[in-house]
């Protein structure tokens, strides 16, 4: 990303809409299912991957910021080709506020973040913490 994008990256726009990937929308449905249906209260892992303006912007600092407040573990680490895999941990309803905070805070910017892959995975208990990680020779 050249300094022109960097820039208009951190230039608020007025309330654009933040489109999600059907992807992610599936994810949320599954989600609320599993608040409907009694199992809101056990936590649930996901490994994602999201596309998009994603490096360069503060998004894993953003989603560790967020997901520290929440009480989420997990980590968050910029990849080598451009995206940000993640691994979040939580009940359904902090997974659904998580990525509703994130996509109203990139909203001001005009940002394009895309759930591209996703999948449940065992909870850990040995976590207790949301960090940010690095990829070797990734510095973004």
């Amino acid at each position: 990303m050249g300094l022109f994008d960097r820039f208009r990256a951190s230039t608020p726009h007025d309330g654009e809409p933040t489109m999600r990937s059907p992807l992610e929308e599936s994810l949320i449905k599954r989600l609320q299912t599993m608040l409907s249906d009694g199992r809101g209260a056990a936590p649930i892992r996901l490994h994602m991957r999201f596309t998009g303006m994603v490096q360069g912007v503060g998004f894993r600092w953003t989603n560790r910021g967020f997901a520290r407040e929440e009480h989420l573990t997990g980590w968050v680490m910029n990849r080598s080709d451009g995206s940000v895999e993640m691994e979040i941990q939580g009940t359904p309803a902090q997974l659904i506020g998580h990525l509703d905070k994130l996509h109203a805070y990139y909203r001001r910017y005009g940002n394009r973040i895309w759930l591209d892959e996703e999948h449940e995975l065992e909870p850990r208990d040995d976590e207790e913490s949301f960090d940010a990680r690095y990829e070797p020779g990734v510095i973004i």
